[in-house]
């Protein structure tokens, strides 16, 4: 059996990591800018996978397979500091920014840029209370099946770790 070509690694990688944007996975698999430019645009024109402009960057996805939400929720997941938020917020309970902040050493703008950027794609959701404003993640059940169905694709040990509580 003959090895895979470049352009079928890039294909099989953005099925297994799907929400990743040019950098992640120029990284991923040591590519130059041109190669990995060329083969993704081949790719596109074949329709095996799309571009998705989400906040400001190009995030790669599989043809044909995702939600819109789908597409949002994966895109916030491949950003390191929404991916700590929405992990700070995976056990379902609503929190406010200041306990956020504490948990995740981040600036308040730079919390509060991130949390209303998820908020406007409809993956948190405002919850108002005598305490004031907290977030928690609008769609836990659509959220949790996508973690569990892509979970090889996050290396993080705290996600590893809620996958192994909901596989139990």
């Amino acid at each position: 059996m003959s090895s895979p070509t470049r352009k079928d690694q890039v294909l099989d990688f953005v099925k297994k990591n799907p929400g990743y944007h040019f950098r992640g996975i120029q990284r991923s698999l040591k590519l130059s800018t041109g190669v990995l430019q060329y083969h993704l645009g081949v790719l596109m024109k074949e329709g095996e996978i799309i571009a998705r402009e989400i906040n400001g960057t190009s995030c790669y996805f599989p043809s044909k397979s995702f939600s819109e939400d789908q597409f949002k929720i994966m895109s916030h997941l491949r950003n390191r500091v929404r991916n700590r938020i929405l992990r700070a917020l995976l056990d379902g309970n609503p929190r406010q920014p200041a306990e956020l902040k504490k948990g995740l050493s981040v600036s308040s703008p730079t919390l509060s840029y991130h949390l209303s950027l998820m908020t406007e794609d409809g993956v948190l959701e405002k919850v108002l209370s005598e305490k004031g404003i907290s977030y928690k993640i609008r769609d836990l059940n659509l959220f949790k099946g996508l973690i569990l169905d892509y979970k090889e694709s996050f290396a993080d040990k705290l996600i590893q770790d809620f996958v192994e509580l909901w596989t139990r």
